[in-house]
């Protein structure tokens, strides 16, 4: 599902939602929210009026998501962040996790920083981005975490989708962590190989989600079989092509050259471990996770 198909299902829930049995700043923080959220997007204000309401509502739910989230203390980044929500519009951009956001001084890294009450709300108001939402009271936030359609969503680029390559084996003593190789692209990624890792912890009530650069190694053996795979899937939909112009019924549209870059993927994660850079990609990893204390 794109970003905005999941922001349109977002809203619609969000106006409907009942209160949640959470802190006062939270729950006055939703409120304020909302209310910005349905006055901006029903607004007949001109679209200067509009931007300007906007800008200012968006000020206004900063400062409380500041104060909800309290000083950020990421080691390699900075205190203070800006609200992680782009816009209050209806348009793309819209629905992004509910957080404060800030950039590591080497400018390789991106966190943003929630909490477990404002992410069950968040999850349960987008209701097609997992196939088993976390229930209000429980804190297993495992399948969020390993989903690339969350991380997308939560803590993506507008116009790009997070592919998942390989997960690595992080570990939060007391609480929840995941890990995972990524591309962000528009379509399918293969054979490029990944270009960062994303990693997602919870701690207490503390949630944070990091992106982060880093250098990924080829594997040639799954680049290889991409070529051939795709070589193979040219060539069917070639025939698919020719078969539709001459209304043969029998023809089958399949989507060959997604196949053969999930099966790179695929190949990928398979063949990644036993690489040199492996135990190296997974102490990056940790390291992310080790800053949450």
């Amino acid at each position: 599902m794109s970003r905005i198909a999941v922001a349109v299902v977002w809203i619609c829930a969000l106006l409907s939602s009942a209160s949640h049995a959470m802190d006062s700043a939270s729950a006055a923080y939703l409120a304020a929210r909302d209310k910005a959220i349905a006055e901006i997007n029903s607004s007949h204000l001109s679209d200067a009026e509009l931007d300007q309401k906007n800008k200012e509502a968006l000020q206004q739910l900063q400062g409380m998501m500041q104060g909800i989230v309290g000083p950020i203390h990421l080691a390699g980044f900075p205190t203070n962040g800006t609200y992680s929500v782009e816009t209050l519009f209806q348009e793309l951009g819209f629905g992004g996790l509910d957080g404060i956001a800030v950039n590591s001084f080497d400018g390789k890294a991106r966190a943003v920083v929630t909490t477990v009450p404002l992410l069950q709300v968040w999850l349960r108001d987008t209701p097609d981005l997992l196939k088993h939402p976390p229930k209000r009271g429980t804190a297993d936030f495992g399948e969020a975490f390993a989903s690339e359609d969350f991380h997308s969503m939560a803590v993506g680029d507008d116009d790009v989708h997070f592919y998942k390559y390989a997960e690595l084996p992080v570990f939060q003593g007391v609480g929840l962590a995941r890990a995972m190789l990524y591309v962000p692209a528009q379509d399918d990624p293969a054979p490029a190989s990944p270009e960062g890792v994303l990693v997602a912890v919870m701690k207490g009530d503390k949630v944070v989600l990091f992106r982060k650069l880093l250098v990924a190694p080829a594997i040639p053996e799954c680049a290889a079989a991409f070529a051939e795979d795709s070589k193979k899937a040219l060539a069917r939909e070639a025939a698919y092509a020719a078969a539709r112009a001459r209304n043969d019924p029998s023809a089958s549209d399949v989507d060959w050259y997604g196949q053969a870059s999930n099966a790179f993927i695929r190949c990928y994660a398979r063949r990644l471990p036993g690489t040199a850079a492996y135990p190296a990609l997974v102490r990056e990893a940790q390291t992310l996770v080790d800053l949450v204390n």
